[in-house]
């Protein structure tokens, strides 16, 4: 009876090692949020599930937002920071001009002013006019729906089940067996 007690420290090791990958495999790929008396069980749904789709739906706010602040100049967004910084460190690197001892102050500003707008004119029709027509021209929302639909949760899971999944099981009951058999023996000595 007692051998047959200590078969069960066996049986028990290859349970956790078990459960544990499959806890692993739950953590990771778990498609949908589970309840347990009307509460939502924590890191449901699944860790790559939840970060896939956050990942995809905020490539898809960046791009609609950065289309909206290019069409719109008055909206006070990162575009019209990013033109205001260039201005003033374009204004900090001309500041050669006022060097310049034979010219009448006027016309060094003026001249100053003109080779600041000229280059912050050139930023702002790169960023609110040619970058929006290459996101158009290289269909970039239609590739991130591609990228969506081509790296969806089945192609991971088909990596990692057979790339990780069946090795750490393999793995875990190995090690767990091997820990079964010590506690086995270890029980047997002991009793």
């Amino acid at each position: 009876m007692i051998f047959l007690k200590s078969l069960l420290f066996i049986v028990w090791n290859i349970a956790l090692g078990l459960s544990i990958v499959y806890l692993l495999k739950w953590f990771l790929f778990n498609a949908k949020a589970r309840y347990i008396f009307g509460k939502r069980i924590p890191l449901t749904p699944g860790f790559l599930v939840a970060k896939r789709e956050w990942l995809f739906s905020k490539a898809r706010d960046i791009l609609h937002d950065y289309l909206e602040q290019a069409a719109d100049t008055d909206r006070n967004g990162y575009l019209k920071k990013w033109l205001m910084q260039i201005h003033s460190f374009l204004w900090e690197k001309t500041s050669f001009v006022d060097d310049w001892r034979f010219i009448p102050a006027k016309f060094r500003d003026s001249i100053r002013h003109k080779i600041v707008d000229a280059f912050v004119n050139i930023a702002s029709n790169v960023l609110r006019k040619t970058v929006p027509r290459l996101v158009e021209q290289l269909r970039v929302e239609h590739r991130i729906d591609d990228f969506d639909f081509q790296f969806s949760i089945d192609f991971f899971y088909g990596y990692f089940h057979k790339y990780v999944y069946k090795p750490l099981l393999i793995a875990f009951a190995a090690l767990n067996l091997l820990i079964g058999i010590m506690n086995m023996i270890l029980f047997l000595i002991i009793a």
